[in-house]
């Protein structure tokens, strides 16, 4: 009879008797880090259209108020706490950027570069058509999850911004 019951039981379940290893709260905080590490920002962004093209013009409308030598939004974080924030001056080096001006583009600001890249990208995004747009977001989700590179590029902007706030650079 309990082979009976064993039987039914792991026709239901698989693990059934078998020893279940639990997480340690250590093992979960770490399994969590990781999982942040590797979640994909940029591809399920391409994929919704209606909010690439909002960031997109914003983003847009901002280098060329700024190229064109008028002022663009201030930095809300600046303007109320006094604190420059990660990005500020990016819109600045990304200006610079497009007129020549790639050693002054540094200085300013060092992550301008990969910002106008990712704007490029963007703007790419936003003329394919949704078969080449699932493909192309597709792609680039996978190598968000596979190589982490959105958190690398987020944790060395903060590092980065830190050593600006404290005269580093």
């Amino acid at each position: 009879m309990q082979l009976l019951i064993t039987k039914i039981a792991e026709s239901y379940h698989p693990g059934y008797g078998q020893y279940r290893k639990t997480n340690t709260s250590g093992n979960l905080i770490r399994y969590r880090i990781i999982k942040w590490f590797f979640t994909p920002v940029l591809g399920p962004l391409l994929q919704n259209r209606w909010w690439l093209c909002i960031i997109t013009a914003f983003g847009v409308a901002q280098l060329g108020l700024v190229y064109s030598g008028l002022s663009g939004w201030r930095c809300p974080i600046n303007q109320t706490l006094g604190v420059i924030c990660p990005g500020c001056g990016m819109t600045t080096a990304m200006a610079m950027l497009l007129q020549g001006h790639w050693h002054l583009a540094a200085q300013t600001h060092a992550f301008a570069p990969v910002i106008l890249i990712v704007l490029m990208i963007m703007l790419t995004a936003i003329g394919l058509p949704a078969s080449y747009l699932r493909k192309f977001s597709g792609s680039v989700q996978r190598l968000e999850q596979k190589s982490g590179i959105t958190a690398i590029l987020l944790l060395s902007m903060v590092v980065y911004w830190l050593l600006r706030i404290f005269d580093f650079i």
